[in-house]
């Protein structure tokens, strides 16, 4: 089957090329941004999809018009502004973080895309159709079909199987962000309840809560350090709300108690390897964004650091 000159093979391989492009143009912009290399994506691998299906909805709306720039240009910043909308708006459905996030620009819809990044896409657009394509298209058409067919099934087997990793990685990674900022919440909720239960033994509580929040001095050379040092500080304050539970002679202090201890199972239930990987996907994506996990994702910035 032969669709505006190509066929599926040929295709799918436009669709590698095109996130190739994509993850070499985004990892430049972003470790320029970042003053440190940043392989920038979803996947773990050099590609970036979503540059990949723009280039094909692009080419899909485009190739036929192809003559006419200004129709270049309209349908493609059209196809492709279409695509980041419904892109960005299910991940944050699915993940609840946003990969991106344009609400500081005017003109923007919901933060998904704005009307500089949509005006992007057409100028890309002309590029692609005018510039690029003609040599790739050029080239994949010249692969034979017995190569082109291999080379494009090989390619989708291992970017599903780099799809697979990266999805559990991202599901991992809410959570765990979920975790963390419902652990804050709880941890909020207790000093206040403990806060209520002083009045019965005011004279008994000896340390403070603000002598718990004191971390000492962090360790910026390995994740491991940093990661320590963050469930040090977590581990300080719920050993204080623990003593003054202990100390209030308040009729529900056993409850307290026994809900401090449910936060340290929580916090022993996260585990190194979970926050490493989290730790690499969120350095993949460095503008990732959240409302609903804001101040968990605050709580990560310290294990960023390269």
């Amino acid at each position: 089957m032969i669709l505006l000159g190509y066929t599926p093979a040929q295709w799918v391989l436009f669709f590698f090329l095109y996130s190739f492009l994509g993850w070499i143009w985004e990892s430049s912009f972003v470790s320029i941004r970042e003053h440190r290399w940043v392989n920038r994506g979803f996947l773990h691998g050099p590609l970036l999809p979503i540059y990949g299906f723009g280039a094909v909805s692009i080419l899909l709306f485009t190739l036929p018009v192809a003559q006419n720039p200004l129709l270049i240009f309209l349908m493609g910043m059209t196809g492709a502004t279409l695509l980041e909308y419904i892109t960005g708006y299910a991940m944050e459905r699915m993940f609840h973080v946003r990969y991106w996030d344009y609400s500081m620009y005017r003109w923007n819809l919901n933060g998904y895309i704005c009307l500089p990044a949509s005006l992007c896409w057409g100028v890309f657009s002309l590029a692609m159709v005018k510039l690029i394509h003609p040599l790739l298209g050029g080239w994949t058409a010249s692969l034979p079909e017995t190569l082109a067919v291999p080379a494009a099934l090989t390619l989708a087997g291992l970017t599903t199987a780099d799809m697979f990793v990266s999805l559990r990685e991202a599901v991992e990674m809410r959570s765990l962000l979920s975790s963390l900022s419902e652990s804050k919440r709880r941890i909020a909720w207790l000093q206040k309840r403990l806060e209520v239960q002083a009045a019965f033994a005011p004279n008994t509580l000896t340390r403070s809560v603000d002598a718990a929040r004191q971390s000492g001095e962090a360790v910026k050379s390995a994740l491991a350090a940093r990661l320590q040092v963050l469930r040090d500080q977590r581990s300080r304050l719920l050993r204080t709300l623990d003593f003054k539970s202990l100390l209030s002679s308040a009729p529900d202090a056993p409850e307290t108690a026994r809900l401090i201890q449910k936060e340290f199972q929580a916090m022993r239930d996260r585990t190194d390897p979970m926050f490493r990987r989290t730790v690499r996907h969120l350095r993949r994506n460095p503008s990732i964004v959240s409302k609903r996990y804001g101040d968990a994702l605050q709580d990560m910035e310290p294990l960023l650091d390269p």
